[in-house]
């Protein structure tokens, strides 16, 4: 059964109800779906802006075969232009337009009924009614809203962006945690003050037992400023900094050891964390040492993986000295001291 009856009754500025009140849902749905099939399968090409709710215009074109017998507003599909007057005595011809056919043979008409909210853009070829649109009657002055909502928008997002990013050109460590926390926007979309109050617990914290505990167990997807607050503290464990550096996943990162230029850019930053966190503990910037490590039985799985001798040269470059070495220490793995309990309730605010 044709729904031409049916979209010769769409009128733009109808919101979903009504189009599904005449068309029926599945209809609908097809309708409004940009990607669909839906101008080839019935002639007809409903534009509809989810920006504001409603149909901003319908095209009706003998190239997908509309109906011709079909009247919509009193226009159809290979009507003769004297018979077009007729039905729409406000017809005249489009701004530009001269009455001559134009390259592809077209000549373009133009109306704006009294009793339509909408103009309606008709085209012409070889004397007879082509195809026509019906168009929101402020469809410009929509385009125009829509287009500086955007403008608006984007703005905005990169001002969040920039704000965001702001804790990666911070050099005091206190001020770059506070920052990051400030304008965190995880995709689990907890709200910044969590992660300032974790922030200000953090910078609170004296125990690098409890910072060892923070770094084992954060949660990578909200970037690693916390992580990198630790590795800059001058009593931070170095078993935590080679615990850190091993979680940063330096198995895929040895291979740029020599070629910063070649990192892909969204790989670059945590790169460069590793960089300076290998610089520090080339420099002993780490001499408590009281927590236990094994480097060995890390490096071994590394060394696993070796393929080539050029990937065992970058990673000899690339990997500290510390990370093969076994150390010894506490093992604070599911450590059940109750100084732990307070961090663990901090994680889990944010984690």
């Amino acid at each position: 059964m044709s729904l031409a009856p049916q979209l010769a009754q769409l009128r733009p500025l109808m919101i979903p109800a009504e189009i599904e009140a005449l068309l029926g849902p599945e209809a609908t749905k097809r309708a409004l779906d940009t990607l669909g099939r839906f101008e080839s399968a019935t002639g007809v090409s409903v534009k509809f802006s989810h920006a504001d709710g409603v149909i901003d215009s319908i095209f009706y074109s003998a190239m997908f075969n509309f109906a011709r017998d079909v009247a919509v507003c009193g226009v159809q599909i290979g009507m003769t232009v004297d018979v077009l007057r007729k039905a729409l005595p406000e017809l005249c011809l489009a701004d530009g337009e001269t009455g001559i056919p134009n390259e592809r043979g077209f000549v373009r008409y133009r109306a704006k009924p009294a009793a339509l909210n909408a103009r309606i853009d008709v085209s012409i070829k070889d004397g007879q009614v082509y195809s026509f649109g019906l168009y929101r009657a402020d469809l410009d002055e929509s385009r125009e809203r829509r287009q500086r909502q955007e403008a608006e928008r984007r703005a905005e997002a990169n001002r969040k962006r920039e704000l965001a990013n702001k804790w990666k050109s911070i050099e005091n460590p206190n001020e770059m945690l506070l920052s990051w926390a400030e304008h965190c926007s995880p995709w689990t979309h907890s709200p910044p003050q969590k992660f300032v109050g974790f922030a200000r617990w953090l910078m609170a914290t004296s125990d690098p037992d409890v910072w060892h505990v923070v770094a084992t167990s954060w949660n990578w997807d909200y970037s690693h400023p916390p992580l990198l607050w630790i590795i800059r503290q001058e009593t931070c464990d170095i078993a935590t900094a080679l615990e850190i550096f091993f979680l940063a996943d330096p198995a895929y990162y040895f291979r740029w050891a020599k070629d910063r230029s070649a990192i892909p850019p969204q790989n670059l930053e945590v790169f460069d964390f590793l960089a300076e966190l290998r610089q520090r503990l080339a420099q002993g910037f780490y001499p408590r040492s009281e927590i236990a490590f094994d480097g060995e039985e890390r490096m071994f799985y590394i060394n696993r993986g070796l393929q080539t001798a050029e990937d065992r040269v970058l990673a000899d470059s690339f990997f500290p000295l510390k990370a093969g070495q076994k150390i010894p220490g506490r093992d604070l793995t599911n450590s059940e001291d109750d100084k732990f309990g307070e961090c663990r309730a901090m994680l889990a605010t944010v984690n």
